[in-house]
């Protein structure tokens, strides 16, 4: 068995999941098809994408995903018209935090959706949880890593929207799933 600082040392693949920001697959041209399609050529395999909010998983070495993220982006970007944003998060990963249950704790009858909204890499944000929007229809309560987890409550009729609260406090552009679409993910890929 190779040693792990073996240069020669084959990188060990796994399953992660990439999250694309402000789509909706099946419109522009943007197919789960298509997606799949670029998921192969910035070199994941075993592609699948989920729902129709721009969930992909595949296949890939850890040291690659980097470059494949930019190399999504660039050929959603082609499709589109725009650049948006690719979030990539380990499988392994989000089943720990599916498996943690944070948001069991959370009993409030007035919970419209449980979301996580994924950040970029980068600089550390900080943040000083909770925090409740001056419209009381967000509570972010927790961090996991490059994740904020919230919750969202329906005031006139309109849901809270934790990634639009983050972008503008934060500067960033982060993209948010339902905690209930990362559950799903996990319950099919692991």
């Amino acid at each position: 068995m190779p040693e792990p600082d073996d240069q020669n040392a084959p990188l060990a693949a796994q399953r992660f999941a990439a999250f694309v920001r402000n789509i909706m697959v099946g419109r522009n041209g943007l197919t789960a098809d298509v997606l799949r399609r670029m998921v192969g050529a910035a070199g994941g395999s075993q592609p699948r994408s989920h729902l129709a909010t721009g969930n992909l998983t595949f296949t890939a070495s850890a040291p690659s995903l980097g470059w494949m993220g930019k190399a999504l982006e660039d050929s959603i970007e082609s499709v589109l018209g725009r650049r948006e944003d690719v979030l990539i998060r380990s499988l392994a990963s989000l089943a720990a935090a599916v498996r943690a249950d944070p948001f069991a704790a959370i009993m409030a009858d007035d919970v419209f959706e449980r979301c996580v909204t994924f950040l970029p890499p980068g600089p550390p944000v900080t943040l000083s949880l909770p925090i409740e929007t001056a419209r009381r229809d967000t509570v972010l309560f927790a961090r996991q890593s490059d994740d904020v987890l919230s919750i969202t409550r329906l005031v006139g009729g309109r849901p809270g929207q934790p990634g639009k609260y983050l972008e503008a406090t934060t500067g960033l552009r982060v993209t948010t799933r339902n905690w209930s679409t990362i559950e799903r993910i996990v319950r099919l890929e692991c």
